[in-house]
């Protein structure tokens, strides 16, 4: 397979995920559990197969972290999506982790904003904690709370995010913030 057909791939099962948030939030809606553990699920698996294509293909044409930003979309939509469809979960889980992830969430989308070619990084840490985020809604629908489980999760995540957020603090207090070919 050549670079430009993985790079062809790899960005259609991103478009695949970003399109997969409205049939899951009308399901969800609607409480139609299985069929959002089932779209949720294949949508999930688009991040795993991007990003295997990614790695083989040519540069994007642009350097907008299309996967990123996408990523961010579903985490979010995960979170109202966990509202919708399992009662008391952020009575029970959200004042111990959610505070803390919006605060570093909103510091990200800023330098997001704020530097717009600050290449973010994609952490190997914060890969797995991503994929263990999406198996956590699939695993409540199935088998109901699981408590160790669901503090795993949201510890994990949180950790990922302290180290996310580290590495792009980081770069700007080096400098790496600066536009290229801005004078100096």
């Amino acid at each position: 397979m050549n670079k430009d057909t993985a790079r062809t791939i790899a960005d259609v099962l991103t478009w695949a995920r970003v399109v997969s948030v409205v049939p899951i939030t009308l399901l969800a809606w609607y409480e139609l559990k299985w069929w959002v553990c089932a779209i949720y699920i294949a949508a999930a698996l688009t991040d795993l197969f991007d990003g295997l294509f990614a790695r083989r293909a040519s540069p994007p044409a642009t350097d907008i972290d299309f996967d990123g930003l996408a990523d961010l979309l579903f985490s979010v939509m995960t979170l109202l999506w966990l509202w919708l469809l399992i009662p008391g979960f952020f009575q029970e889980y959200g004042l111990l982790y959610f505070p803390l992830l919006v605060l570093l969430e909103i510091y990200v989308i800023s330098v997001r904003i704020r530097y717009p070619w600050l290449t973010i990084p994609h952490l190997e840490f914060g890969r797995y904690a991503m994929a263990l985020f999406f198996v956590l809604l699939p695993v409540l629908i199935i088998w109901g709370d699981v408590s160790w489980f669901v503090h795993l999760v949201l510890i994990l995540g949180t950790a990922a995010l302290i180290q996310l957020t580290w590495a792009i603090a980081s770069r700007v207090k080096a400098g790496q913030a600066e536009e290229p070919g801005a004078p100096c």
